[in-house]
Protein backbone atom coordinates (compact mmCIF):
# COMPACT_ATOMS: atom_id res chain seq x y z
CA UNK A 1 0.00 0.00 0.00
CA UNK A 2 2.61 2.27 0.83
CA UNK A 3 4.82 1.99 -2.18
CA UNK A 4 1.41 2.26 -4.44
CA UNK A 5 1.44 5.65 -2.68
CA UNK A 6 4.78 6.75 -3.33
CA UNK A 7 4.66 5.52 -6.74
CA UNK A 8 6.04 2.31 -7.25
CA UNK A 9 4.21 -0.71 -7.63
CA UNK A 10 5.38 -3.83 -8.00
CA UNK A 11 9.49 -2.37 -6.92
CA UNK A 12 9.47 -0.31 -10.23
CA UNK A 13 10.09 2.99 -10.33
CA UNK A 14 7.29 5.19 -12.40
CA UNK A 15 8.06 6.47 -15.47
CA UNK A 16 11.18 9.24 -15.22
CA UNK A 17 10.53 12.83 -14.98
CA UNK A 18 11.22 14.51 -18.38
CA UNK A 19 11.52 18.22 -17.21
CA UNK A 20 8.28 19.18 -18.70
CA UNK A 21 6.09 18.48 -15.85
CA UNK A 22 2.36 16.68 -15.90
CA UNK A 23 0.54 19.11 -18.45
CA UNK A 24 3.24 19.30 -20.93
CA UNK A 25 2.97 18.60 -24.24
CA UNK A 26 1.43 20.19 -27.58
CA UNK A 27 -1.73 20.93 -25.90
CA UNK A 28 -0.28 23.20 -23.39
CA UNK A 29 1.13 24.59 -26.12
CA UNK A 30 -1.46 25.28 -28.08
CA UNK A 31 -2.72 27.27 -25.29
CA UNK A 32 -0.06 29.03 -25.27
CA UNK A 33 0.04 30.02 -29.35
CA UNK A 34 -3.64 31.11 -28.51
CA UNK A 35 -2.29 33.66 -25.42
CA UNK A 36 0.13 34.86 -27.91
CA UNK A 37 -2.21 35.21 -31.14
CA UNK A 38 -4.64 36.86 -29.13
CA UNK A 39 -2.48 39.32 -27.61
CA UNK A 40 -1.39 40.29 -30.91
CA UNK A 41 -4.62 40.96 -32.27
CA UNK A 42 -4.94 43.52 -29.53
CA UNK A 43 -3.29 46.05 -31.85
CA UNK A 44 -6.21 45.45 -34.20
CA UNK A 45 -8.95 44.08 -31.90
CA UNK A 46 -8.53 46.09 -28.64
CA UNK A 47 -10.22 43.52 -26.72
CA UNK A 48 -8.92 40.38 -27.35
CA UNK A 49 -6.29 41.16 -24.81
CA UNK A 50 -8.66 40.42 -21.93
CA UNK A 51 -9.29 36.76 -23.75
CA UNK A 52 -5.89 36.28 -23.34
CA UNK A 53 -5.31 36.63 -19.91
CA UNK A 54 -8.11 35.23 -19.20
CA UNK A 55 -6.90 32.27 -20.53
CA UNK A 56 -3.22 32.89 -19.46
CA UNK A 57 -4.65 32.83 -15.89
CA UNK A 58 -6.37 29.51 -16.42
CA UNK A 59 -4.22 27.65 -17.79
CA UNK A 60 -0.62 28.72 -15.47
CA UNK A 61 -1.25 26.09 -13.04
CA UNK A 62 -1.29 23.66 -15.27
CA UNK A 63 2.44 24.59 -17.15
CA UNK A 64 3.55 24.94 -13.54
CA UNK A 65 7.24 23.40 -13.92
CA UNK A 66 7.13 24.02 -17.83
CA UNK A 67 8.69 26.64 -20.14
CA UNK A 68 4.83 27.29 -20.75
CA UNK A 69 4.60 28.99 -17.32
CA UNK A 70 7.27 31.68 -18.08
CA UNK A 71 5.27 32.60 -21.25
CA UNK A 72 1.99 32.64 -19.12
CA UNK A 73 3.42 34.85 -16.53
CA UNK A 74 4.93 36.68 -18.96
CA UNK A 75 1.71 37.43 -20.63
CA UNK A 76 -0.76 38.50 -17.35
CA UNK A 77 2.34 40.94 -16.65
CA UNK A 78 2.40 42.14 -19.88
CA UNK A 79 -1.25 42.69 -19.69
CA UNK A 80 -1.59 44.62 -16.66
CA UNK A 81 1.36 46.60 -17.12
CA UNK A 82 -0.09 47.43 -20.91
CA UNK A 83 -3.29 48.63 -18.78
CA UNK A 84 -1.50 50.51 -16.37
CA UNK A 85 0.96 52.32 -18.62
CA UNK A 86 -2.01 53.10 -20.98
CA UNK A 87 -3.94 54.96 -18.11
CA UNK A 88 -1.18 56.89 -17.42
CA UNK A 89 -0.67 58.30 -20.80
CA UNK A 90 -4.85 58.45 -21.31
CA UNK A 91 -4.41 60.90 -17.88
CA UNK A 92 -1.06 62.91 -19.54
CA UNK A 93 -3.05 63.53 -22.84
CA UNK A 94 -3.99 66.82 -21.32
CA UNK A 95 -0.96 67.81 -20.98
CA UNK A 96 -0.07 66.53 -24.47
CA UNK A 97 2.71 64.59 -22.92
CA UNK A 98 0.42 61.34 -23.43
CA UNK A 99 0.17 61.25 -27.07
CA UNK A 100 3.94 60.61 -26.87
CA UNK A 101 3.83 58.37 -23.66
CA UNK A 102 0.96 56.31 -25.93
CA UNK A 103 3.84 55.65 -28.82
CA UNK A 104 6.73 54.77 -26.18
CA UNK A 105 3.43 52.10 -24.98
CA UNK A 106 2.99 51.04 -28.21
CA UNK A 107 7.03 50.51 -28.84
CA UNK A 108 6.85 48.44 -25.24
CA UNK A 109 3.91 46.61 -26.47
CA UNK A 110 5.61 45.13 -29.95
CA UNK A 111 8.70 43.69 -27.81
CA UNK A 112 5.94 42.59 -25.34
CA UNK A 113 4.65 40.50 -28.35
CA UNK A 114 7.53 39.81 -30.57
CA UNK A 115 9.70 38.76 -27.89
CA UNK A 116 7.32 35.79 -26.07
CA UNK A 117 6.84 34.63 -30.10
CA UNK A 118 10.31 33.91 -30.72
CA UNK A 119 10.83 32.19 -27.33
CA UNK A 120 7.95 29.94 -27.98
CA UNK A 121 8.87 29.37 -31.83
CA UNK A 122 12.29 28.13 -30.67
CA UNK A 123 11.13 26.16 -27.85
CA UNK A 124 12.62 28.06 -24.95
CA UNK A 125 11.43 29.81 -21.66
CA UNK A 126 11.30 33.56 -21.09
CA UNK A 127 14.40 34.45 -19.59
CA UNK A 128 13.03 36.97 -17.45
CA UNK A 129 9.29 36.76 -17.34
CA UNK A 130 8.86 39.45 -14.28
CA UNK A 131 10.88 42.06 -15.97
CA UNK A 132 9.28 44.86 -17.67
CA UNK A 133 11.07 44.04 -21.24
Amino acid sequence: MAEQFFGRENGRDPLPFNGQGPASGPDLKTWVWAVHILHAATFVTGFTGVAAVIIAYIKRADAAGTIYESHLTYAIRSFWIGIGLSLVALVLCVLLVGFLLFALVGVWWLIRVIRPIIALSENRAINDPTGFF
